[in-house]
């Protein structure tokens, strides 16, 4: 679980180096491709982070990216009755929060869009981040410059479903296809676990 710097105290890009920074922890303590799974706003946050990898003309921190009824389009986050921020006990548009538009065109399919691949889950019951102003346009993005994905696009319910409503089985099976969960578990060791075991005395 990534605890990272947040609104209204730090800029997206803040937000993005404790992201990469993770990515590139996780990656120096175990073997195999190494992603990120975020829902709504964490969704965001990843997407972004191939943006800005790219942009730097970097290569991706992430070998695959899982966004689950991600925010895409953030339009609405201009107006102060839809933006949605809690400022200090106030609901107020926070200086900061302009950051978060700063890949707002390359995350609608516009010339830089870039990413990993990419498991994207969108609910049509989703009232909050409905398919057709975010995952739909995500997804013909990832289309039209042939980045591997699968768009789980169903039934799962209303925005905030998190692992409930099915689609988390072909989540898991696309993971698997790319290369995940393929390594042998070490004796021992909890599969979640990054930490070897300590050594066992003998009885």
């Amino acid at each position: 679980v990534l605890r990272y710097r947040l609104l209204p105290d730090y800029c997206l890009d803040d937000c993005l180096d404790d992201l990469e920074a993770a990515a590139a922890r996780i990656r120096s303590l175990r073997p195999g491709p190494v992603a990120a799974l975020g829902f709504s706003a964490g969704g965001h946050l990843i997407a972004s982070l191939g943006l800005r990898a790219a942009k730097r003309k970097q290569p991706q921190p992430l070998d695959a990216q899982v966004l689950v009824y991600p925010g895409i389009d953030g339009r609405d986050w201009h107006s102060p009755e839809y933006n949605g921020f809690f400022n200090k006990g106030k609901w107020r548009i926070p200086k900061r929060a302009q950051s978060l538009h700063e890949y707002q065109d390359d995350l609608l399919g516009g010339p830089g869009f870039a990413a990993p691949p990419t498991c994207l889950v969108g609910s049509t019951e989703d009232t909050c981040t409905p398919n057709e102003q975010h995952t739909d346009v995500f997804h013909a993005a990832l289309e039209e410059r042939d980045i591997p994905n699968v768009y789980l696009r169903d039934a799962f319910g209303e925005h905030g479903f998190e692992l409930k409503g099915g689609w988390t089985p072909g989540c898991v099976k696309w993971l698997h296809s790319r290369g995940f969960g393929s390594h042998p578990q070490l004796p021992g060791v909890h599969k979640m676990s990054l930490r070897r075991p300590a050594p066992r005395a003998s009885l």
